[in-house]
């Protein structure tokens, strides 16, 4: 994953180069370009080069990329003085190190079309959206849960949750939508509500390594996006807490029911008993487990069978691109919505000379309000087609030294 850099490490891994005589890529006129740096000065970079005048436009902006200490370094950063064997770029706002890829980005070639469909079928459902994601594959084996058995899996359901609490219930959103703020949060969230005990209130941090369960600070930044300031948001939370402890609710959670980006339900256990322990991780974690593969149980059981499905293909309007991936921006809420960090795809590339198919994976997700963009890195490609997309983006042979580059993508023959 790309990591920004902070100042100081920037003007070291910049002056690293400079003193080392780095050997540095820069994307010009649909090509690549060895340059180098000569100078780090206040506000600028001074490189040497060998390229042509009429590629070096005054206020254009342009990719650089190099290798330092087993690291590749990247940023973008602007022309500010042309010449023959010398120019000036602004010193980059942003520099990157640790990316997953090395080939340069450049802007689409004038005949290159783009698309790209998703990896097995997606459905149209009316169901609430959700920012977490179901399975898109069947879940690993569990001694536990059986998504072939529907009725067992219901059943085991049962005798999990009497185990450690007094109440227990699965809720579809198919005839109700979600209700009260601890359901709306999960839906929309993905995550857990989770209560260890009404009297240690909300958690305030969590202990997953990825998000997992809502957080004090989720709710408090909830009840500010309502509208609510600072000071009311926090009385909201403590009023949560406290009709929690009057209805007699000692630990509780609530586990939503994702099936690709949609919440379609939520499992839910209750202690209201004394003497049965707090609800602990090892319980989160059950009821995740259960609620992953009842959702795919749901789908193998043809649940969804008569949902209309999204289109098979998807025209993109593509950004940029470079031999490892592609980044294209799209409008459609319905799509941004749809695509997340480690979606599967497949992608069609049409030029004029060839039709490049490649399997992908979306890695990088930048969503606002009424745009997205979206990064697909290439997981899969035929030999012949990777060569020939290399060749003719970059204008170039592909060499072996290029084959050491190609972190991630599997060459495969069809």
């Amino acid at each position: 994953m790309a990591v920004l850099v902070k100042n100081i490490e920037r003007e070291f891994l910049l002056s690293t180069a400079m003193r080392e005589r780095s050997p540095i890529t820069m994307g010009a006129g649909g090509g690549e370009w060895t340059v180098c740096i000569l100078a780090v000065e206040k506000g600028k970079l001074s490189f040497g080069h060998e390229l042509p005048l009429d590629l070096q436009r005054k206020g254009s902006a342009y990719d650089f990329r190099y290798n330092v200490r087993g690291q590749t370094i990247a940023f973008k950063a602007t022309m500010l003085e042309p010449g023959e064997r010398r120019f000036a770029t602004s010193m980059p706002d942003k520099l990157y190190k640790n990316l997953s890829r090395r080939f340069v980005r450049l802007p689409p070639p004038g005949d290159l079309s783009a698309s790209f469909a998703f990896a097995g079928e997606r459905y149209d459902l009316d169901f609430p959206s959700s920012a977490g994601s179901g399975p898109s594959r069947e879940p690993e084996p569990s001694p536990d849960f059986d998504p072939s058995d529907l009725r067992g899996l219901m059943a085991e359901f049962e005798r999990k949750a009497l185990a450690v609490a007094s109440d227990r219930g699965i809720v579809m959103f198919k005839d109700r939508k979600p209700e009260t703020v601890p359901e709306r949060l999960a839906a929309a969230t993905g995550r857990c509500f989770y209560l260890p005990t009404a009297l240690g209130g909300l958690p305030r941090s969590d202990p997953f390594a990825e998000r997992t369960i809502l957080t004090r600070d989720d709710f408090k930044q909830h009840f500010i996006d309502s509208g609510l300031e600072e000071d009311f948001a926090e009385d909201e939370i403590v009023r949560l807490e406290r009709s929690k402890r009057s209805s007699n609710v000692l630990s509780e959670l609530i586990v939503p029911i994702l099936f690709q980006d949609y919440a379609i339900g939520y499992a839910t256990v209750i202690n209201r008993q004394a003497g049965k322990p707090p609800f602990d991780l090892r319980t989160v974690e059950t009821f995740l487990a259960f609620a992953r593969v009842f959702s795919w149980s749901l789908k193998l059981h043809g649940y969804f069978k008569d949902a209309p499905k999204l289109d098979a293909d998807y025209g993109t309007q593509v950004v940029d691109v470079s031999a490892g991936g592609l980044l294209f921006a799209c409008d459609d809420l319905r799509l941004i919505q749809a695509l997340k960090e480690g979606t599967a795809v497949s992608v069609r590339l049409r030029a004029k000379k060839r039709t490049v198919e490649a399997s992908g994976t979306i890695r990088r997700h930048y969503a606002g309000a009424r745009e997205g963009y979206f990064g697909i890195e290439f997981r899969m490609m035929a030999p012949e087609d990777f060569r020939f997309l290399f060749e003719y983006l970059y204008g170039r042979p592909f060499t072996d030294e290029d084959a050491d580059s190609v972190e991630g993508i599997r060459i495969v023959n069809p």
